[in-house]
């Protein structure tokens, strides 16, 4: 962040309406560069894993990294004071770990028990922290002090964290195969989600304003909406204003 920081002279490009980047620059290199990356390696290897793998398996695998994630939503529900959410959260744990066989399956959604998505970045807006500068974390993706901070502090709430097994290498084994998985799961869901972002004219400020948005929205509600980009701005007004001689880019500073 240091480095951001000492890298960048702008006060953000979206200052008037509220919007807080004042690392633009820099952020919009790194988002080029994880385009790069994703176009290269990320999303080929998504398809493949949409195209080769059948639904039922590819539904078998998002449940369990979803199962393996509800230590880090019990213990933010917790945080939060959420007592309904932090319940249901342990028993979809519960329920899934052992009926549905080490989170296969969902059976807890089957019986109605809703899922919620916490994190630490949520917890600290509930508690009053601003989110600070919107910044974009090379592979990562979009993010701000805040929910970095929170990406930060969700590992040590991870059991697998601190898991030591007498095989030292097992470690790693589950924690690189968790991490490729979770990787190729997440890209190959977000597929036609990011085809509609690339197809604006703007998809940096489409993906900024759409991201802080939806963590906001999160904050105040515990929950993030099922597509964060199904209500992208529309940006028919700024060609019409270009075409007018006003210019795209004043309209969206």
């Amino acid at each position: 962040m240091t480095v951001t920081a000492c890298a960048s002279t702008q006060t953000g490009g979206d200052a008037s309406s509220g919007v807080n980047d004042p690392f633009e620059g820099v952020n919009r290199n790194i988002y080029a560069f994880n385009e790069a990356v994703d176009k290269a390696a990320i999303e080929p290897v998504a398809r493949g894993y949409r195209a080769a793998v059948p639904e039922p398996a590819r539904d078998g695998v998002h449940n369990v990294l979803t199962n393996m994630r509800q230590p880090i939503v019990f213990t933010n529900s917790v945080l939060q004071g959420n007592a309904n959410a932090s319940g249901e959260t342990l028993s979809r744990f519960l329920i899934n770990s052992t009926i549905g066989v080490a989170g296969i399956f969902d059976v807890a959604s089957t019986l109605g028990i809703e899922e919620h998505d916490e994190d630490f970045g949520q917890t600290l807006g509930v508690w009053g922290a601003e989110p600070g500068p919107f910044i974009v974390l090379p592979l990562l993706g979009p993010s701000s002090v805040r929910d970095t901070v929170g990406i930060a502090t969700d590992r040590m709430f991870d059991p697998l964290t601190w898991t030591e097994f007498e095989d030292a290498d097992l470690d790693d084994d589950i924690a690189v195969t968790r991490t490729v998985l979770g990787v190729i799961d997440t890209r190959s869901r977000l597929i036609e989600v990011i085809e509609t972002l690339r197809s604006q004219p703007e998809p940096y400020i489409a993906l900024r304003r759409n991201y802080l948005g939806q963590r906001e929205a999160a904050v105040r509600n515990g929950q993030t909406e099922a597509d964060p980009y199904k209500d992208l701005p529309d940006f028919d007004v700024y060609d019409d204003a270009g075409a007018q001689g006003t210019g795209v880019e004043d309209e969206q500073d």
